[in-house]
């Protein structure tokens, strides 16, 4: 798998299929988008392309806020590689993608940079300046450019809960190891687990 800074590419990609989203534990409801992103590639022999920021935007815009990391990011890394992603394409979250709103961001990266040729996403998911951009935004942009969109469900438990990184983090602090494996597909390991309790603590200091 190529890991790839956006900034730094000179070059478009080939033609590709993208996932987006933070991935933060790359859990089940990721693991989704990713084999939705191979099965659109596969066909047309598309790149499997995962887009993320370098960093958590709500962690970025809000300092004070103690959430942990769930994977770091070599394990990250790992993971992608196993899902079948053949490129992780990471944006810094700086000022200048802060404030770019979405059409931008689809424009400038996702089309220009990293070769879109479908774009698949979570029910949930927004990105651009304040938010400004979440499927239905998304599927406009899309239709505009005869780009494939794809959104893709939430994921859920059995008892309906939605799979989502907090939810990881929750079940984690409460002790619930066994939920905490359903939503990841994988049982927490050591790391994720004492930066999640370490969180909470550094969490409980500051009010």
């Amino acid at each position: 798998m190529r890991v790839i800074n956006t900034d730094e590419l000179s070059e478009r990609l080939p033609a590709s299929a993208i996932c987006l989203g933070y991935f933060d534990g790359v859990h089940r409801g990721h693991l989704a988008l990713i084999a939705a992103a191979r099965t659109i590639a596969g066909p047309h022999g598309w790149t499997v392309c995962a887009h993320a920021l370098d960093r958590s935007p709500a962690q970025a815009l809000h300092p004070e806020r103690q959430v942990p990391q769930l994977t770091a990011p070599d394990e990250k890394i790992r993971l992608f590689g196993q899902a079948g992603v053949d490129v992780l394409a990471i944006t810094p979250f700086d000022d200048r993608v802060r404030r770019m709103p979405g059409r931008v961001f689809f424009e400038k990266i996702l089309l220009d940079k990293l070769g879109a040729r479908a774009i698949i996403v979570g029910d949930d998911h927004r990105f651009g300046y304040m938010g400004d951009t979440g499927s239905a935004e998304l599927a406009q942009l899309c239709a505009g450019r005869g780009i494939l969109l794809k959104v893709v469900p939430r994921v859920r438990l059995s008892d309906g809960s939605v799979i989502s990184s907090s939810g990881i983090r929750s079940a984690i602090i409460e002790g619930d190891f066994h939920r905490a494996q359903e939503m990841l597909g994988r049982a927490p390991d050591d790391a994720m687990i004492r930066r999640c309790l370490s969180g909470q603590r550094e969490a409980g200091q500051t009010l």
